[in-house]
Formats: C-alpha cells, sequence, structure tokens
C-alpha cells in the first residue's frame, strides 16, 4: 500500500509548529542538531506556511533514510531554493556552503523532464537534454549519493502532491517516476521510496487498477491482520524453544508488486502468496535458516515460491530468504527470513552506508562501492551504444526485478535479465565467448543463439569460427540478444574498425537487403536523399551509423518499402511496375544458395517453423563445389515480416545468398 507521510504537527490557529517538529526530530535522530533545526524552519516560515508544510515533508523523509545533517538542511530549503524564494548566496549564509551544494545540485536536475518526449523535429533537441539530465543524476549519485537521494524523495513528494494537478501533469509525474526512478531506487537497494513511487505511479497511470486492488484488500484487511498477529505469536513461541532471538511483524505487499505478480503469473488476487506476510530478523546468518527449518517443519511449504536470495543476492545486493507456506483455512502466507544487517540495506540501500560511515564501520563499504561500479557501467554502455538504446530503456532493464539464474556446466550460477538467450549467456561469461558463439546446450539439448532461457537451465555454450560478432545480432526485432552487456560488446567491437571500413559495410549491408527482397540498386543520389531524411548531411556518416547499429537495416528498409512515395522517389522498382503493385498477405518464396553441409535442410524448416510459417513448397538441389539451393515457399503478412525472415535465413551456418522470388501472384 502507498505509505501515508508523517503529518507536521499545527498550532492551535493552524500554522505550522515548528518547534514540536524540531523536537520530533531530534529525538528520532540523535545525528541531527535541534537547534540547527529550529533556527531554520523558523527562517523558513518567515516564507509562509505552504512552503514551510512542504519543506519539512520532504526534510523528514530525508532524515529518515539516515542521511546527515547537510543532507536534511539541503532537503528541508530545497522548495525554497526551486521556487526563487531565496538565491545560493543567501541560502549559503543561512545553512552554510555543503548543505547548500546539495541542494543546488537537485535543483540542477530539475531543467526540465527526464522522460524522452515527441520525436519530431521541433523536439528533437530535447530529447538529448533530457537524456543528459539522467546522466547528470547517475554521475551525481557516483560523485554524491545524497544528491540523487533528495531528488528521489522530493520525486516521492511530488507524486504525493500531484492529486490537485490536472490529468496530462499527473500522467507526465507518474510515468517518469515508473520509468527512472522507481527502478533507480530499487537498484539503489532504496525500496522504502521504490515501494511509493511504484504504487503512486500505478494510482495515476491505471487507476483502475489500482483501486480495484486496493478495494478487494481493504474489504478482507481485519481479518488478514488478525490472522497474520495471531501467526506472528505461534513463530515467535516456536523460535524461542528452539533458542533463537527474533524480531517478528507482519509486513504489507505493496500493490504495484501485487499487480505484477498477477499479470506474470495470470492469477487472481486470492492466488498471489505474499498479499499477507511476516517478516523474521534474526541476529546471524546460521539463524535465518535455523528459522527456516522450523517454518518448514511447522507448516506446509509451497516448493515453487521458495526463493533462497542470501546464497543467491539480487543484483541489487538484496539478501533474504522468502517462502511460502499454507495455513489452515488453506489460504498461504509469505515468510521472509533476514539478518539485522540485511534488512538495514534492504530498507535503506546505498543509504545504510552513510549510517555505518557516520557510526565508524566500513562493513557496507564492499556493496556500496559495487552500486557505484554498476552506475558507472550504466554510463560506459549507454556510451558504447550510442543511439541504439535510449538510456530510460536501459536504466529500467539494468534494475529490473525481473531476473533469472542459469548455471554453466560446472554449477556456477549467473543471473541475466528475463528474456536473455544463449548469445546472452555466452557474453556474460565472457567477451571473447560471445564474439565466437555459434548456439549452446540448455540441460543437453541444442539451441540456437537466439533461444530464450529459464531459471534453473543449465548452459553450455559452443564457440567456433572467426572472432567476429554478427551485425544482424544488433537487429532489436530479431531477438539475438537482450542484455545490455551484449549488445554494448558488440557495439564495441564494430567501432573498433576504421570510418572508411565501417561505412563500407553500412552501404553493404542496406545494397544486400534491398538485393535479398528484390528491388533495384540505389543510386549514390538515392543514399544521399535516404541519409538527408534520417538526419546526416553525410552519406558516409549514414552508413556508419549503419553499421554501428545506430540505425536498424530491418526499419530502414521497411520504409523505404512502405513509406508512400518513397519507393518511387529511390526508384527501388525500376523496370517493374508489377513488384510495386505487390499485396499482402503474399506468398512469398525464397532461393537459399549455401555451402552444402549436413542438417542444412532440417536449420532451415527448423528456422520456418519457430516463426509459425508453414512450407507451402519446398525443393533443392546439390550444385557442384559442394554449393546447395534450396527454394522454400511461405506466406507472409507484410513487408516487415519477409524483411525478418531474410535476416534470419542469411545468419544460419554456411548461408551465401538469400533472394526472394515472386512465388504467386496476387489476385
Amino acid at each position: 500500500m502507498v505509505s501515508v507521510s508523517t503529518k507536521v504537527p499545527v498550532l492551535a490557529d493552524g500554522g505550522v509548529d515548528t518547534l514540536q517538529w524540531c523536537s520530533r526530530m531530534g529525538q528520532a535522530h540523535d545525528r541531527l542538531d535541534e537547534a540547527v533545526l529550529l533556527n531554520n524552519t523558523q527562517w523558513l516560515a518567515g516564507y509562509g506556511d505552504e512552503l514551510l508544510r512542504q519543506s519539512l515533508e520532504l526534510a523528514e523523509m530525508v532524515a529518515d533514510l539516515r542521511l546527515d545533517q547537510p543532507a536534511v538542511l539541503a532537503a528541508l530549503t530545497y522548495s525554497g531554493f526551486r521556487k526563487n524564494r531565496f538565491d545560493a548566496q543567501e541560502l549559503e549564509q543561512q545553512v552554510g556552503a555543503e548543505a547548500t551544494k546539495l541542494c543546488a545540485s537537485v535543483a540542477a536536475l530539475a531543467t526540465s523532464s527526464l522522460l524522452d518526449v515527441s520525436d519530431t523535429p521541433l523536439l528533437s533537441g530535447e530529447d538529448d537534454r533530457q537524456v543528459e539530465n539522467i546522466k547528470r543524476m547517475l554521475v551525481s549519485l557516483i560523485q554524491d549519493f545524497r544528491v540523487a537521494v533528495i531528488k528521489l524523495a522530493e520525486r516521492v513528494q511530488a507524486l504525493r502532491g500531484a492529486k490537485s494537478h490536472d490529468e496530462a501533469r499527473q500522467r507526465r509525474i507518474a510515468q517518469e517516476a515508473a520509468s527512472v526512478f522507481a527502478p533507480l531506487a530499487n537498484r539503489m537497494g532504496m525500496w522504502q521510496l521504490k515501494w511509493e513511487l511504484e504504487d503512486l505511479s500505478l494510482r495515476y497511470l491505471r487507476e483502475d487498477i489500482y483501486l480495484g486492488i486496493a478495494k478487494q484488500l481493504k474489504r478482507r484487511r481485519q481479518e488478514r491482520e488478525a490472522q497474520v498477529k495471531e501467526l506472528v505469536e505461534v513463530i515467535q513461541r516456536r523460535l524461542e524453544q528452539a533458542g533463537i532471538k527474533a524480531q517478528i511483524k507482519g509486513r504489507a505487499k505493496n500493490i504495484f508488486s501485487i499487480w505484477r505478480k498477477m499479470q506474470s503469473k495470470n492469477i487472481p488476487l486470492e492466488d498471489v502468496h505474499d498479499v499477507r506476510a511476516v517478516r523474521i530478523i534474526v541476529d546471524d546468518l546460521a539463524n535465518c535458516y535455523g528459522a527456516l527449518g522450523i517454518i518448514h517443519s511447522t507448516w506446509a511449504h509451497v516448493p515453487s515460491e521458495f526463493d533462497d536470495y542470501i546464497a543467491v543476492p539480487k543484483e541489487n545486493g538484496y539478501q533474504s530468504i522468502h517462502t511460502a507456506i499454507t495455513l489452515d483455512d488453506g489460504r498461504s502466507l509469505e515468510v521472509q527470513i533476514r539478518t539485522r544487517a540485511m534488512h538495514e540495506n534492504a530498507e535503506l540501500g546505498v543509504c545504510a552506508h552513510w549510517a555505518y560511515k557516520e557510526g565508524g564501520s566500513d562493513s557496507d563499504s564492499t556493496g556500496y562501492a559495487e552500486k557505484m561500479d554498476w552506475l558507472r557501467q550504466v554510463m560506459d554502455w549507454h556510451e558504447t551504444l550510442n543511439g541504439i538504446e535510449s538510456l530510460p530503456d536501459l536504466l529500467a532493464q539494468r534494475v529490473s526485478e525481473n531476473r533469472i539464474y542459469v548455471s554453466t556446466p560446472k554449477g556456477h550460477v549467473l543471473d541475466l535479465a528475463s528474456g536473455s538467450t544463449v548469445l546472452d549467456f555466452a557474453y556474460r561469461i565472457h567477451t571473447e565467448l560471445g564474439h565466437t558463439c555459434t548456439g549452446g546446450y540448455i540441460n543437453g539439448e541444442w539451441a540456437p543463439v537466439r533461444t530464450p532461457l529459464k531459471t534453473g537451465e543449465k548452459v553450455e555454450i559452443i564457440s567456433g569460427g572467426p572472432v567476429r560478432p554478427h551485425r544482424a545480432w544488433l537487429e532489436p526485432r530479431l531477438g539475438y540478444m537482450r542484455s545490455h552487456r551484449a549488445k554494448a560488446s558488440v557495439a564495441a567491437f564494430f567501432r573498433s574498425d576504421s570510418q572508411m571500413k565501417s561505412a563500407r559495410r553500412g552501404k553493404s549491408i542496406l545494397q544486400n537487403v534491398l538485393a535479398g527482397v528484390g528491388t533495384s540498386t540505389l543510386s549514390d543520389e538515392a543514399f544521399e536523399h535516404l541519409a538527408s531524411l534520417h538526419g546526416h548531411e553525410d552519406v558516409d556518416a549514414f552508413f556508419v551509423a549503419v553499421a554501428l547499429g545506430q540505425h536498424s537495416y530491418i526499419s530502414l528498409a521497411n520504409r523505404m518499402l512502405t513509406e508512400p512515395g518513397l519507393a518511387d522517389t529511390l526508384g527501388l522498382w525500376r523496370g517493374n511496375p508489377e513488384a510495386a503493385a505487390l499485396v499482402f498477405p503474399l506468398r512469398c518464396g525464397f532461393e537459399i544458395t549455401a555451402k552444402n553441409r549436413e542438417s542444412l535442410l532440417r536449420d532451415i524448416t527448423a528456422l520456418l517453423a519457430d516463426q509459425g510459417l508453414p512450407i507451402a513448397k519446398a525443393s533443392g538441389e546439390v550444385l557442384e563445389e559442394e554449393m546447395a539451393v534450396i527454394k522454400v515457399e511461405v506466406t507472409l503478412s507484410d513487408w516487415l515480416a519477409c524483411l525478418e525472415l531474410l535476416s534470419h535465413l542469411s545468419y544460419l551456418r554456411g548461408i551465401v545468398q538469400v533472394l526472394r522470388y515472386p512465388a504467386v501472384t496476387n489476385r
């Protein structure tokens, strides 16, 4: 459920009680100087109660995340600084240089939306500025994570107050939070902020879903809370009898997580195991597994719902044991078990580093360094993938909780983004292995490079041939790779070529794909016109962009074939007016010339079956010099399907050429 912000105390006349607020903060957070807080809140009171309320709410959120006094003062004065009620010089005199620098850094991230906008020419320049904003936020997190934490808290506050905005603004704020800020909070382990960002975003983006789930939860809340309370008492007794000291409490599941689980498993709310949940916090690792043994020996557990994130932590460093048990009424309940240190990291994430640092402990320094290294890696990948992937998409995938866990033949478990392929797995192990990957064995069965993997599978990579990736791997519609690690490795390989070599390759790629569908050869003037349409004054720069994957050759060819008037302008069907009049769905023939080898026909038919394309007709013959020609005919829905099939066929081992021919004419 969405958390409710702590109410700002008020006086009898309705004004803000700054004295009581400062006293409350001083008692809750001994690192804060109550006198300093009082001095600054009374100063802010001179700018009006509305601003003061906003300021106190944001400051309290940041304080609850265990940040230090300069960060709390920065949060306290952010609203006024952002609204130009006072400038940096005046602010520095009031709160000091460190807090002023933090406040100004947070304000610098608010110059425009972090989301991509329309790709119309008038707004094309805005996209770059927005991507730069995300970069600045990530860089600020690397340099001083307090800036990003304050920004995340400020976005929670913005969502809380969005109910007073018009619908368009509500959706913009919510979409921004869902696409950028909630994933970032998740990756940095700041679950308190993550849950509220997710729930509030869903509230404005899918009000019907949010209110529907909230209504169902409210209907049975008293019954659910009574059952959880009774269960907590039973677990407490069992653990005490076993000599295990533990803190046990019920845990509310946020609405967004419930909705996501209902979606992914296609189940009703009643079948979501962790709508009701308890959390067990113990002193050490041994007691985690001791408590687990007691839980499983007392109640029947649901094997499919067991996850040991202590043995295999999530990518953001989260550690806990999750299990689900079946109660006497037949309903299930989730139990989470973790140590106090794991709980601290789960609740505060990167902010726990500051709490440890203030306490003179470096016990969290390793986890903090790993998070910072991850962010640097995201930045590096975006630079390498220039134009191939948007930074919001890259960030969202990299922080996704939807991970899979697969193992090597020696039993080493690796985590990957959900939907990752054999090829992604190869690049996850080593770049050179990815470059030379030709397929793999999944649980002992042969699988092509683009086969999606599932949790629990054992994968062995087969490599061979030259150390060179294929350009088709960068085509998003072909599905060879899912992970940005793999895409960045392939893009970096092609980027290492000279500009001239890349330009020749890009031109050749376009010529080959157009020849494959049977068009006329494009003239230099036609290529120049095409380059201009895509924002390139220099045609060689356009060819380089194609070679590096910044332009999809499938999308380019599809545009040439389908955009009204463009095919005529480019002269694609010179001397072939019948081809220009083709209407889909259409039965197409493909002539495949390849080196004759074992399983060639099987690989072609398996590919067509995988694409859901029944073969209408097929024939083949073996030529001299160990070459073979195979002809197949299938029915395709549009030019895009034709281009994708051409690419898949061209990728098969030993293929020399694939050409479309008119199998039948339209009637």
